[in-house]
């Protein structure tokens, strides 16, 4: 998506490293690097040869690590940024984590004394707070919203649940801990990266607003809001001496951006899921918007004019609708050819059993989730000379994922059998000949 921009992926694990560079070299992409590294080390000597940057992104990092290498990580960072760089940080925060950390170390406690692999640790471990749920425990009773982490996390990745729980060095933080933390490499707080946390407080009753405006200083009152909503994930960005961008500048930059929409909800309904609950946006805003948008991409500055719409509601919505998933920046690029490429490799990967779950959208410039099942039917499909039927994409989906040793699921339910798998098999092929591969090719995706 950025030729012209270097980049460097950097991580501990060989597998990581090895597993990047096959896929850049694939892909042919020659402006990014991928090095085998360790924070402690890092922070003793940042190589001169790797050079420092404008960005940095660390997500679900921090909070993962034991204290000498989250403070050797904001040693790193410190060295491999430029002065203005803006540096994206993704953690696990208080209070919200609260009621499972005894979650947490239980599951880790166990692992270590009953010699459990990962998979084990997660899966017996289930069972043994389920019990524990179950007998109306002290400790389940005293913490009630324990019970909804362990309902959450039986339909969970198993990958994403040993990361999450069976580090030692886990332990969530509060949010001006982290304030404090990347002051020590010279990071101030510009604002959150989670799009939907920006519009929290115009949405909260009027008795948690008086809370909060008894705090005048910002740093507590971003905590106090934590408080308030019960935060337990933060995306933040911070920034390497941020300079001030002049009002009218600021106002040229803000009117000229453009959006673009990528879908639009059934029945108008417009429902954003915040850290505070779901919210709805009011039909007679969102509406306009997005109608607008449907017709083709347009700037802020466009969209005023044709909605009628005042600039701080268009910012409102706009900024809950890129949260929902219904609208993206619009940035095409320039040379498609790089982000087509890589494209075809994750599609060719996927059909091979890779848990790739993203593609460039290269006419929009931005990056859209996708299904496994639509990246197998791509490969199927896509510069085929023989076209294939909904029911013979169907039955080839089925194959494939049974050589995968995975299945269908439907409304959260799996299904068992091929005479339950195959008809929802083939709706999923009619969707994808119909629909979903006539929207990758309008978006440029193939």
């Amino acid at each position: 998506m950025f030729p012209d921009y270097e980049f460097l992926g950097v991580d501990f694990n060989p597998v990581h490293i090895a597993h990047g560079q096959k896929l850049a070299d694939y892909a042919g992409l020659t402006n990014i690097r991928f090095e085998e590294a360790d924070f402690v080390e890092l922070a003793k000597y940042w190589p001169a040869e790797w050079g420092r940057f404008n960005y940095v992104a660390a997500h679900g990092i921090y909070t993962w690590l034991d204290v000498p290498v989250r403070q050797a990580l904001v040693k790193t960072i410190e060295l491999a940024t430029k002065p203005g760089a803006l540096v994206y940080l993704s953690y696990n925060t208080m209070p919200g984590w609260a009621s499972t950390l005894p979650l947490q170390y239980l599951l880790r406690c166990w692992q270590n004394t009953e010699n459990w692999g990962s998979v084990a640790a997660i899966t017996d471990g289930k069972k043994r707070l389920k019990a524990l749920l179950d007998a109306k425990s002290g400790m389940t009773t005293a913490l009630p919203k324990m019970s909804k982490r362990l309902e959450a996390m039986e339909s969970q990745d198993p990958a994403y649940l040993v990361h999450e729980y069976l580090h030692d060095g886990w332990q969530p933080i509060w949010f001006d801990q982290m304030v404090d933390a990347m002051a020590v490499a010279k990071l101030n707080y510009v604002g959150t990266a989670a799009l939907g946390d920006d519009v929290i407080y115009k949405i909260l009753p009027e008795a948690q607003k008086a809370i909060l405006r008894e705090y005048k200083h910002p740093i507590m009152r971003e905590m106090m809001t934590d408080v308030i909503v019960d935060k337990s994930f933060r995306k933040d960005v911070f920034s390497r001496g941020a300079t001030t961008m002049w009002p009218s500048t600021k106002d040229k930059i803000l009117l000229d951006m453009a959006f673009t929409l990528l879908t639009k909800p059934k029945e108008s309904e417009y429902k954003f899921s915040l850290s505070l609950g779901e919210v709805s946006g009011k039909a007679d805003t969102y509406g306009p918007v997005a109608d607008s948008l449907s017709a083709g991409p347009k700037t802020i500055k466009q969209l005023i004019e044709v909605t009628g719409i005042p600039l701080n509601k268009i910012t409102e919505a706009l900024t809950l609708l890129m949260h929902g998933g219904y609208v993206v920046l619009h940035n095409p690029i320039a040379n498609k050819k790089l982000a087509k490429t890589l494209n075809r490799v994750i599609i060719t990967e996927a059909a091979n059993g890779a848990p790739y779950k993203y593609l460039v959208a290269a006419d929009i410039g931005a990056v859209i989730s996708v299904k496994d099942t639509d990246l197998i039917m791509a490969h199927e499909t896509i510069g085929s000379r023989n076209e294939k039927n909904s029911t013979e994409l169907a039955e080839i989906l089925l194959l494939k994922l049974k050589s995968f040793n995975k299945g269908l699921v439907k409304d959260g339910e799996p299904l068992l059998t091929r005479d339950t798998m195959l008809p929802y098999a083939i709706s999923l092929a009619d969707t994808f000949l119909n629909e979903t591969s006539k929207k990758w090719k309008k978006l440029g995706i193939v």
